[in-house]
């Protein structure tokens, strides 16, 4: 069967947004509520382009919560990008969610240079070859490198992103030495990371890094993030779930 097959529709903030995903297939998690969520300060009318947006949670999370966002998603796999159509159409953001299919490979003809205020990433965490292969076509492509490497989705946030414009990527710290060594190869420079546990006495499993673009005038290792408190969500994560789609006051 097709993972888009069968669906399921999703609430986030309590029904401020709703995504269809598969119910198989790729589904959004903490990762995306993350990256959609403690963003750097955008200026009035911001560009933001979801690179490697899937069926939309981040972009259209960040769309429904500034509505002054113009918000591009550009996404490959077929299944995916019908999906993150359908997800702008039943939300209502057909003026302001730009929805893009293309390779990341291809960003010099499929993409515009020079114009985000802010590109947000959230790319296969894992190299070919690494972690466990999902026999579910759509999964395996979303968590791993078969459609670009993490060089290749830095490269093209640099190539949209405007001079001082930002990057903000999550990734598991396994690949910390890869993506210092994908951001070396362009102008972008760290600006803050931050590593999130599940709890005080677990090792990190993520990390979210933001970089600017031209430079940035100092680095931060921001205090970590704990997922849970005890059996529950800690405060700040069930803020970020709560609040990741409301719009702004």
């Amino acid at each position: 069967m097709d993972a888009s097959a069968e669906l399921t529709r999703d609430a986030v903030s309590d029904g401020a947004l709703y995504i269809y995903q598969s119910k198989n297939g790729y589904r959004f998690g903490l990762d995306a509520v993350l990256l959609a969520t403690d963003l750097p300060q955008l200026p009035a009318d911001p560009v933001i382009y979801d690179l490697g947006a899937g069926h939309g949670a981040v972009g259209l999370m960040i769309a429904n919560r500034r509505k002054d966002a113009h918000v591009t998603c550009v996404e490959l796999q077929f299944s995916l990008f019908e999906l993150l159509k359908k997800n702008v159409r039943e939300n209502g953001l057909e003026g302001r969610v730009h929805t893009i299919r293309d390779d990341v490979r291809n960003h010099r003809s499929g993409l515009e240079a020079h114009a985000a205020d802010l590109v947000v990433c959230n790319p296969p965490f894992y190299r070919v070859g690494q972690g466990r292969i999902s026999p579910i076509a759509e999964r395996a492509a979303a968590h791993q490198e078969m459609n670009g490497t993490l060089r290749d989705f830095v490269a093209a946030a640099q190539y949209v992103a405007k001079p001082g414009g930002r990057l903000k990527i999550i990734l598991p710290p396994l690949r910390l030495a890869d993506l210092v060594e994908a951001v070396g190869r362009t102008d972008l420079r760290g600006e803050w990371m931050r590593f999130v546990h599940g709890r005080e006495s677990e090792d990190a499993y993520l990390m979210e890094c933001v970089f600017r673009r031209g430079g940035a005038r100092e680095f931060h290792v921001r205090p970590p993030l704990y997922v849970h408190d005890g059996d529950a969500f800690s405060s700040e994560v069930r803020n970020r779930f709560d609040t990741a789609a409301l719009p702004d006051s």
